[in-house]
């Protein structure tokens, strides 16, 4: 649900770009440009200081570019880990063949550039409302294993912390649990995983053991927490940059024919996202609550 774009820094030269680096990327964008922040801003800047933008508003985006540096969390530009490693010989100021070497190890969602490219957008096809661009409020999927952990993969690939809060997500027989460990086996971005839920598990530490310690290379750091029946009300996987919603939870269902066989996924705000991470905490708090530490 999340997009991974490469934006071209030599677009930053073009002022609309700027707006549109503000507006349409970040945590309830759905959208993050991939790219090590100080070589894309430094590439950026000089692309903005060798432009015919009036001085004005030169000295606009330089400004949000130099505070975008010295801002290590920032909410628009992120670079995943399993990135880092992949064309280290080419100088970022190489930007097409940057990307070029990226789409080896895995496609970028969309890419954006003003340069001729076949596979790159520019902004007036952002404009006409381009496939590749447009972020679908709702993604309608099956409630199979394969379309949840696909539709979700894209959070696994963007974070390092995954939180589930489903009252009803088992941590045994899950295929869908399952599905995300073995997403993470190639990036290993994900290094902890918290789960909420109000199924409880006889013996968690060796159910866990048996089904996921002894069978994956990669496990993260997991914590389990038992949460007292509809405690929360919605289903949420929630991570440091991003977080996503379903009604009907992320479980694997029985197809009926009906509407029900669907699950409708939707971007969670930082608002709500932020009210259910206090609600976690109050439960970690509770008398009888006690986080139960799997691996």
């Amino acid at each position: 649900m999340y997009r991974e774009v490469a934006l071209d820094p030599h677009c930053l030269s073009e002022f609309h770009y700027y707006g549109l680096l503000k507006t349409a990327f970040g945590f309830e964008e759905g959208r993050y440009v991939i790219a090590p922040l100080k070589e894309w801003v430094r590439e950026a800047a000089q692309s903005v200081k060798a432009s015919d933008l009036p001085p004005v508003k030169k000295k606009s985006v330089t400004n949000f570019l130099n505070k975008l540096q010295r801002n290590k969390s920032n909410p628009y530009l992120l670079f995943p880990n399993d990135r880092t490693g992949i064309a280290n010989d080419i100088e970022h100021s190489d930007w097409q063949k940057w990307v070029a070497a990226q789409c080896t190890y895995r496609e970028f969602s969309t890419i954006v550039s003003e340069r001729e490219s076949e596979k790159s957008i520019g902004y007036s096809d952002i404009i006409d409302g381009h496939g590749e661009w447009i972020v679908p409020k709702t993604t309608w999927i099956d409630r199979d294993d394969i379309s949840i952990v696909g539709a979700i993969s894209s959070l696994l690939n963007l974070s390092k912390e995954l939180i589930i809060v489903d009252q009803y997500f088992r941590l045994a027989s899950n295929k869908v649990l399952h599905g995300i460990v073995q997403e993470m086996q190639q990036s290993q971005q994900i290094e902890r995983i918290l789960l909420v839920s109000s199924v409880a598990t006889a013996d968690p530490i060796k159910v866990f053991e048996r089904e996921f310690l002894n069978r994956y290379r990669y496990v993260p750091s997991f914590s389990y927490l038992i949460a007292p029946e509809r405690y929360f009300h919605d289903r949420y996987m929630i991570t440091d940059r991003a977080a996503v919603k379903a009604g009907h939870g992320f479980s694997v269902g029985v197809i009926q024919g009906t509407q029900a066989d669907k699950l409708s996924l939707s971007i969670c705000g930082k608002e709500e996202r932020d009210e259910t991470l206090a609600h976690i905490e109050g439960l970690k708090a509770g008398a009888e609550q006690q986080v139960i530490i799997l691996n």
